[in-house]
């Protein structure tokens, strides 16, 4: 419902009670890792990529790439679970990726992530706003569609980052109404993220059962079901 709000709702027909806001004054904005490629190597640490983003919004397990940190890495490059990321870069020919908007949902056992150059991180300066209604703003159709008047090139796309920061949205005036939309989206997107890693752990679960299952190594036929 909330969600259909955002991508649908006229900006000069908010209430009275409401402003409109431009995300420049209520968001920072954070540039990823610029890596090379030596750095790429087997390691308990992983850089969140383009490859983290599905064309349809929602978020991969397998576009981490293992990184050897260097002493270049900043503090900001740093992301945690529930941190709201924006892609910059896209090589889709209809630019399905650039501009999409994910919640990191899981760390897959990496001890540290980063995000990498094609990326940027969103963080509210306003504690009532929170990552999960970041990330319902930024993933409305009404931010898409604006956001693609701030992108360029041809075979790689590139976005202007100062599009995220013009980009305009309806708030309440009161505060504790703004905490009170954030609760509801955080509820929402933990059930999502409890989903995502238990699916995970059963496609873990199976994928090792599997290969012993069909070589022998484990025996289920005298099991009585």
């Amino acid at each position: 419902m909330y969600k259909d709000y955002f991508e649908s709702f006229e900006l000069e027909n908010i209430p009275n009670d409401w402003e409109i806001l431009n995300m420049e004054s209520i968001i920072n904005i954070y540039n990823g890792y610029s890596y090379k490629g030596n750095e790429l190597q087997e390691s308990n640490c992983a850089m969140v990529t383009i490859k983290n983003f599905n064309r349809d919004g929602s978020f991969r397990n397998d576009g981490f790439k293992e990184i050897v940190y260097s002493n270049k890495i900043k503090e900001y490059h740093f992301i945690n679970e529930n941190d709201v990321l924006i892609s910059c870069t896209d090589v889709t020919q209809d630019a399905d990726i650039i501009g999409n908007c994910i919640i990191l949902l899981d760390k897959q056992n990496y001890n540290e992530l980063i995000m990498s150059m094609d990326l940027v991180k969103i963080e509210s300066t306003i504690p009532e706003i929170n990552n999960f209604l970041l990330t319902t703003i930024f993933k409305s159709y009404s931010f898409k569609k604006h956001i693609l008047g701030y992108v360029n090139g041809t075979t790689v796309l590139h976005l202007d980052k100062k599009g995220i920061k013009k980009f305009k949205i309806g708030l309440p005036k009161n505060l504790s109404e703004i905490k009170n939309i954030s609760e509801i989206f955080e509820i929402i997107y933990k059930e999502i993220q409890c989903n995502h890693k238990e699916i995970n752990k059963l496609v873990n679960l199976r994928d090792t059962l599997l290969p012993k299952l069909m070589s022998g190594k484990i025996n289920v036929s005298e099991i009585n079901i």
